[in-house]
Formats: structure tokens, sequence, C-alpha cells
């Protein structure tokens, strides 16, 4: 028997495949009536990526089998994983790898933190390629997965009001490669030594400058000494998207995709909603729309992608991150920055004599007051390098205000 818990989207996608399956379960949240009673008729306890370490159903399960619904997931596919995890990039990422194998083979999935459960794909069919996006949420609760492919973008705090320690975030993306054999291949970052040191027997190969993904002076992506594409071509903006890109790239010819195929799918990528989106050019205000933006590690890479300094809007709720390393940045990059939400003082006090820093609490004033802050040739960008949860429900839901805020008022 086992016990499901948590009834969102990976939650009733787990309970949805074990009737598949035509296995006894319950499906049951923290609204569920003495939900704790039931734990002793069940063997196995499937908690949703949702669930924190130190919810109560993770102490009252030390005598059971505790996964999460990755894992659930991964037992019943038959066939090939890529696994992509990362701080920042992962979802970009998947979505390319995704497109690059299906432009060229057949049965190619995307699912995982990406939006799509595995648990739902595996419903609906036995085998094939999955292009997982695993965050270390997932990546805590895995205990068979083993993915052919992964790919660990780059590692920065985060998630501390989930996760123990910053050990503990990284123990839980080392999970997700810890069972790779001699055969798989790992990608990792070249430049971050947590990176480099992923515990994993697979081959692994690296990206960075003059490693086995590189990006050369002369503007093109090679992979092993193969020329891929031209990273300047790309219609998304930001070294860390071309190198995003590369990866994908990379990926693509392991699965044997020809660099031709590789190249068109790049070429006419215009980038996720709400990844340094571009909405348009108001009024002589280039205005862009970075809401997925949720660590300061987004934010860095959000700034480096611009060739003039940017009023900036930004904030929201903390998540324990330390925003100190941004400060010489900020000054080489930003005009002005309006913070709003509920680390507002927190980002004042960090960067007010680096630059003008101004405090508001929604986000509806903060675009009011940058209205007043930007001239002709200036970009305005929104990356609020903080979670949504104090105002939104979601950062898709803090994006679409965002975009509609800047349609009325500019």
């Amino acid at each position: 028997m086992y016990l499901v818990f948590g009834k969102g989207k990976s939650g009733k996608s787990a309970s949805k495949l074990l009737k598949s399956k035509n296995i006894p379960h319950l499906l049951v949240d923290d609204k569920t009536p003495n939900w704790q009673s039931y734990l002793k008729n069940v063997s196995t306890v499937v908690v949703s990526p949702g669930i924190p370490p130190f919810h109560p159903v993770f102490e009252l399960s030390r005598d059971k089998e505790l996964i999460g619904e990755t894992e659930l997931a991964y037992r019943f596919w038959k066939g090939s994983v890529v696994a992509i995890t990362g701080t920042d990039g992962k979802s970009t990422t998947t979505r390319l790898v995704y497109l690059i194998l299906k432009g060229y083979l057949s049965g190619v999935y995307e699912g995982g933190n990406i939006g799509r459960p595995f648990s739902e794909i595996v419903s609906q069919t036995p085998s094939g390629i999955a292009v997982l996006e695993v965050s270390s949420f997932q990546g805590y609760t895995l205990k068979t997965f083993r993915p052919s492919v992964g790919v660990f973008l780059n590692f920065a705090p985060d998630h501390l009001d989930w996760h123990k320690n910053l050990e503990d975030y990284l123990r839980g993306k080392y999970n997700i490669f810890s069972r790779q054999r001699e055969g798989d291949i790992l990608l990792l970052n070249g430049w971050q030594e947590e990176v480099k040191q992923t515990p994993s027997r697979a081959k692994k190969l690296f990206f960075r400058k003059g490693g086995d993904i590189d990006i050369k002076p002369d503007g093109w992506v090679y992979f092993e000494g193969e020329k891929l594409f031209e990273w300047k071509k790309l219609k998304i903006k930001g070294i860390h998207n071309a190198w995003n890109s590369a990866v994908a790239g990379a990926v693509g010819r392991i699965f044997g995709v020809p660099a031709k195929v590789i190249r068109e799918v790049l070429y006419e990528f215009r980038g996720l909603p709400y990844r340094l989106q571009y909405l348009g050019n108001f009024k002589g205000v280039e205005v862009y729309n970075d809401s997925k933006s949720t660590t300061p590690n987004a934010l860095r890479s959000a700034l480096q992608s611009f060739d003039r300094r940017v009023v900036l809007i930004f904030g929201g709720k903390d998540k324990g991150a330390d925003f100190t390393p941004l400060r010489g940045l900020f000054k080489r990059k930003v005009k002005v920055a309006i913070a709003y939400g509920e680390n507002g003082n927190k980002l004042v006090e960090t960067f007010k004599d680096c630059v003008p820093t101004e405090r508001v609490e929604t986000l509806e004033e903060a675009l009011k007051l940058a209205k007043t802050k930007v001239t002709k040739g200036d970009i305005l960008l929104f990356s609020p390098a903080s979670a949504s949860f104090d105002q939104f429900k979601s950062y898709e839901e803090r994006g679409r205000v965002f975009e509609n805020l800047v349609r009325e008022l500019f």
C-alpha cells in the first residue's frame, strides 16, 4: 500500500500513475483529517516536491520507504532520461534540449519541474526519451533514479528557507547523478568547484573556456572540436543563455542530432516567458520582464546581459540569500534601483550606498515610481531575485501582473 502526500499537480499525477498500475494507495494532504493514522497501513510514502523535509510526514515515515513523485515515475519508466538541474537556467535548457531532440527523434517527452510531472508522462507512455528538469527538492527523494545524460548548470545559494543549509541544498543536486554508471554522460559547469566535484561514475564533460563545450573568439560554439552554432545569432539575450544553448546543443549531438538541426532550433528559439523576456519599446524605453529571476545569481546574469545601466525593479519574498556580492555589479550596471516586497528594507540597506535605491510596498507602486525615473533610451528591467510568494501565487502570476501594468501605465 502506498500513501501519496500532497494533492497538487505532482500528487495527483502520482495517484493517477498508481491507479493505472492497479496499485492500492491513499491520496492525502495536511487537510485530510487524521492523515497520520493511515501511515501504519502503508509501506511506501510518496511526497510531492513542495513538501519540505522538516514537515512531520518525514519524521513519521522513518520506518517506511519515502520517495518523491519523480522517483515513483522512474520505477515504471522503460526509456532513457536526460536530467537537467542547476540554480538558474534549468527551464530554458530543458526546453532547448527537448526541442532539439524532438526535431530529429521520435518519442521525446518534456517534464519534471518545468511543468508536466514525470508521472503524467509515464501514465501515458511506457518508454522514450524523457527530458526532465529536476529541482533539488525532487533530487532529495530519489533512490534508484539514473539519468543516462545529466546536466548540472550552476550552483549558488538558494532555497535556504527549504533546505537546512547550503550543504543540504547541494546534496539534493548531487543525488540526481549519484547512481550514474560508466557509459552515462554528465555535463558540468567547469568554472565552479562544487559542480565539478559532483560524485558520479559517468563520463564528465565540462563547459567552460577551453573545455569540452566552448565558446571561442570566432563567435562559434564548439563541442569536442566540432562547430555547433554562432551564439550571436541566438534570439535569447545574454552570455548565460549562450552557454545554456551550448549545453543543449551538446546533448543533441550526444543523441546523434545533426549540427544543422541544432542550429535551426537554436536560432528560432525566442525564450520562455518571464526569462529576460523583451516586452517592447515604450516611448523609447526598452522593458524586460525577468519575473522567473528568484535568486541573486539570476539577477547577476540579467544585469550582465546589458551593455548600459538599467533602471531596476527587484524584491519579493526573502529566501535567506546574500545580496552583498552584487554590490560591485550594481555600481556598474544599475542607474536607479527600486525595491519592493517583503525583503525591500534588506535590499535598500544592501545597495543604498552603491546606487540610488528607493523602497515601495507593491509592484504597482514600483512601476509607477520607475516611470518617473526612466528617460528615452533607458532600459527598465524587472528582475526580482526573490520568490514571489509574499504578494503572488507564483512567478508566472507576478510576470503577468508586471506585463499588464506596463501596458496600462506606459
